[in-house]
């Protein structure tokens, strides 16, 4: 029986099968071996450990050699009127620990600023840090020109009429210095801070100056000088150059010595 004439039916070809880049199947080869499976794992298993270990490891603040307390503070030679325990006296008053962090990345900072608020501390010049646990702090010191005379007693400032520790001094170091009489009004500030008066401050640069040594000699000794005078009833807003003082002598006479040295 003859066929019908019709179309010839093909058989559906399957989609070609692509074969993955040469490159990838030989990084997977690579990578599925024993020895880069082995590394690999080493690896995931070091980064896990990482913070145990780091954990366990000896804390270096608590050691003796990386504390730092007012012991282990060196100071810029100190003269004669500053306190023995001044750095003590730092800590104390700044909240410092008696045990600080040599590693504390904020310690110098906080030490300078320490040192900066005390009444005898004119200015932080530097704070160093080294190992084992040593801090050296580089300092210039107030110095006291004279003694107010107050009610209560007597009253140290330096030349810039700055309030200065008066609990540093004993009775028998008033005669050391220049005394300032008549003064009416109270310290404005806290210690180490100005009087806020400009008959103080204008009487403390006088003496400053009378009592400068040169060559032993000093204007205050030569004159034999036991007081400046400040003038009455000054208004806090008046200028100091414009105030004129009075000298007495340890004789009793008295000179009028009218402005300050920086009028």
């Amino acid at each position: 029986m003859a066929k019908s004439p019709g179309t010839t039916r093909k058989k559906a070809s399957k989609p070609a099968e692509v074969a993955p880049p040469a490159k990838l199947q030989r990084a997977k080869s690579k990578f599925f071996q024993p020895r880069q499976l082995i590394a690999a794992a080493f690896v995931a298993l070091a980064l896990l450990m990482i913070p145990v270990v780091i954990s366990r490891l000896p804390k270096l603040d608590g050691r003796p050699e990386y504390l730092i307390g007012p012991e282990q503070v060196t100071i810029s030679p100190p003269p004669r009127w500053i306190p023995p325990d001044l750095t003590k006296q730092v800590f104390e008053l700044a909240g410092l620990k008696d045990q600080e962090s040599l590693q504390d990345p904020t310690l110098s900072e906080r030490i300078a600023a320490a040192f900066h608020t005390h009444p005898w501390i004119q200015k932080v010049v530097s704070v160093r840090k080294s190992f084992p646990a040593r801090v050296q702090v580089e300092v210039i010191y107030r110095e006291p020109v004279a003694m107010v005379r107050g009610i209560d007693g007597h009253y140290p400032i330096d030349k810039n009429g700055i309030l200065l520790p008066a609990q540093d001094f004993a009775d028998a170091d008033v005669e050391r210095f220049p005394v300032i009489e008549r003064v009416s009004s109270v310290p404005m500030g806290k210690l180490g801070e100005s009087w806020g008066d400009p008959a103080v401050a204008g009487a403390a640069r006088l003496a400053a100056v009378l009592s400068k040594q040169k060559d032993g000699k000093s204007w205050w000794k030569e004159l034999e000088l036991v007081s400046i005078v400040v003038p009455r009833r000054v208004a806090l807003t008046e200028n100091a150059n414009e105030l004129e003082y009075e000298l007495k002598t340890a004789g009793g006479s008295q000179i009028l010595w009218g402005r300050g040295p920086d009028s």
